[in-house]
């Protein structure tokens, strides 16, 4: 179960996508190299967070490598002369595509999690701000602990308590308290 601070920092890697794929389209030179720093930062990042996936990526990055060593991949055809770069940019091409199809899978559970958390949050939170359990925006040097206050009043009310075992069984106790956090100051 991906925090989700780690399953954002996935998915801010999968949104530079469209930026590199408009380097390839505008034949910018930087193209390969930029899928292949891209491809170690998610290796590094799913590593980080212990996903097997991190493998099939590093070995996504190997078979980028090859092709600057002057392979062909197997499965890449051309019209033409197949030139160092259109290899390159075919590979690093394909590489992209089989990364993004591979990641989205992988996070698609966790991201279901944590959206059905945020649904459930935003609930709760329009609740307890009708029976005045939420009065005040956290801030400041208590801002923790105002968190903490808003969730133990919200635990202990019969209407939201069940809520907030739902949120809490879906995210965890810290994470329950982020979406809180940004529930409540999205509202300002």
């Amino acid at each position: 179960m991906l925090r989700i601070i780690n399953l954002e920092e996935i998915q801010t890697l999968l949104l530079r996508v469209p930026g590199i794929v408009e380097q390839n389209e505008q034949r910018d030179p930087r193209f390969v190299p930029t899928v292949k720093t891209w491809l170690t930062q998610l290796e590094a990042v799913l590593k980080n967070n212990h996903l097997p996936t991190a493998a099939n990526v590093a070995a996504l990055r190997a078979n980028l490598i090859s092709t600057e060593q002057g392979n062909i991949p197997a499965g890449i055809t051309f019209n033409g002369r197949a030139t160092k770069r259109k290899v390159q940019q075919a590979t690093a091409s394909q590489c992209i595509s089989q990364s993004v199809e591979m990641i989205s899978g992988t996070i698609q559970k966790d991201a279901e999690r944590v959206a059905e958390a945020q649904r459930i949050t935003r609930q709760l939170v329009s609740i307890a701000k009708s029976k005045g359990l939420i009065t005040e925006t956290p801030h400041g040097k208590n801002y923790t602990s105002i968190l903490n206050a808003i969730w133990t009043k919200m635990s202990k009310d019969q209407v939201l308590a069940q809520g907030v075992v739902s949120i809490e069984g879906l995210v965890g106790p810290n994470d329950a308290l982020l979406l809180l956090d940004r529930t409540i100051t999205a509202d300002k």
